[in-house]
């Protein structure tokens, strides 16, 4: 066994260079099969995945702690040390584990209540993003974002060019109607005025 250094009641600390390799291959299988299972549509396959991937991860980070030994806090015996943090973020983990289990498992329940099955729907929107990408269609606001000749349009707008050409011919009305009535009526009618103004 490698030495890394002396602790405080003359013992040492082990190195993790010793590593168990069954443990580490469960570790990753257990990894690999809750990935497997987060990538599915229902929502219960989610639930097991997210309890096999928390517990590969809780595996791996005790591999990661080395062999077993003394407990640090034990003063006046020498011997071989263990490292105490990857025992604290295992039981942070399953804290963490616990609370995402109880919110994947209530959503899984309302699901169940609402439609009778706890498969995943998909989006309307992204339904819409994947037809239109399958014809190779762009969508307004695209066309809106990249039309060069347009100055208004170079901001990231998500408004069509005959919305931003209505909306500038609205403002330019409103801009005439304020201009009209801020300036000064005149009590002697002059026939030009009348065409001036309009």
């Amino acid at each position: 066994m490698n030495v890394v250094a002396a602790g405080p009641g003359g013992g040492t600390v082990a190195s993790s260079g010793d590593v168990n390799l069954t443990l580490v291959v469960v570790a990753a299988g257990l990894i690999g099969c809750g990935v497997y299972l987060l990538l599915e549509r229902s929502l219960s396959r989610v639930l097991v995945g997210l309890v096999m991937m928390g517990n590969g991860i809780s595996l791996g980070f005790l591999v990661a702690g080395g062999p077993a030994g003394v407990a640090p806090i034990v003063e006046g015996e020498s011997g071989t040390y263990v490292d105490p943090l990857p025992q604290a973020m295992v039981l942070t983990a399953i804290v963490i584990m616990l609370a995402t289990v109880s919110f994947v498992l209530a959503m899984a329940y309302r699901s169940w209540q609402l439609a009778g099955h706890d498969d995943v729907q998909d989006d309307v929107e992204d339904a819409l993003i994947r037809r239109m990408a399958a014809q190779d269609i762009e969508s307004d606001s695209f066309r809106a974002e990249t039309t060069e000749d347009d100055e208004e349009t170079d901001l990231a707008s998500d408004f069509t060019v005959a919305e931003l050409a209505e909306a500038k011919e609205a403002a330019e009305r409103v801009e005439a109607e304020r201009r009209r009535s801020e300036q000064p009526h005149s009590t002697t009618d002059r026939p030009g005025d009348e065409e001036d103004t309009k």
